[in-house]
């Protein structure tokens, strides 16, 4: 299925917590437009191998190729931006959640290990350890005021702003499938046989 439901969840439980409908999505996006790349480069590397012996006259199914295959880069190129627009996000997530300036718990365990011998008592030597542990939980915290609602706010609307890029992204990559292919089908002969049947390439589809 080449558009997934997106899913966002507007609440979420814990400021640090990740969005996890929107992270589903994002794999999902990862995946989508990673496979259109491939197909996109199985499309390239097809059109190359049909291009014929350089010569003089007859070039204009070869200019075809050439178009195409422009247009297939080019396609390529912006698709693989829309890939670089996802560690952005996480980039931009985390600085908005450290700038939140949440409680922090610090947690400080100190042991302490005694051990002791006793020898030439009647009942032989003696060896004695013990160990005393004790543990101590500090939670540190600043005065929010009214700047943690607009930076909360900030948060979510992180999340809700690449909740739409994912779609947009997906809208032009399916776009992208459409046009690939309606090039490809009006110009099917001249891109296996650019010179025409007498003079083109032996390849055949694949």
């Amino acid at each position: 299925m080449l558009f997934p439901t997106l899913k966002l969840c507007f609440l979420i439980p814990s400021p640090r917590a990740a969005n996890k409908s929107l992270n589903e999505g994002i794999l999902s996006y990862n995946d989508l437009i990673s496979e259109c790349i491939d197909n996109i480069l199985t499309l390239e590397r097809f059109i190359s191998l049909h291009v014929p012996q350089m010569e003089d006259g007859n070039n204009f199914g070869v200019t075809v190729q050439l178009t195409i295959s422009k247009f297939l880069d080019e396609t390529r190129e912006n698709l693989c931006k829309q890939l670089e627009k996802v560690p952005s996000y996480y980039c931009n997530r985390a600085e908005a959640v450290e700038k939140l300036d949440l409680p922090k718990s610090t947690i400080l365990e100190t042991k302490t290990v005694t051990n002791s011998q006793t020898t030439g008592s009647k009942d032989g030597d003696e060896n004695k350890s013990s160990e005393t542990s004790v543990k101590e939980e500090k939670i540190s915290s600043s005065d929010k005021g009214a700047n943690f609602d607009h930076r909360r706010q900030h948060l979510l609307s992180l999340d809700v702003q690449f909740y739409r890029t994912l779609r947009c992204g997906l809208i032009d990559c399916y776009d992208s499938y459409l046009t690939i292919l309606d090039n490809i089908e009006k110009n099917k002969e001249k891109l296996l046989e650019p010179k025409g049947h007498n003079g083109g390439s032996n390849l055949g589809m694949y």
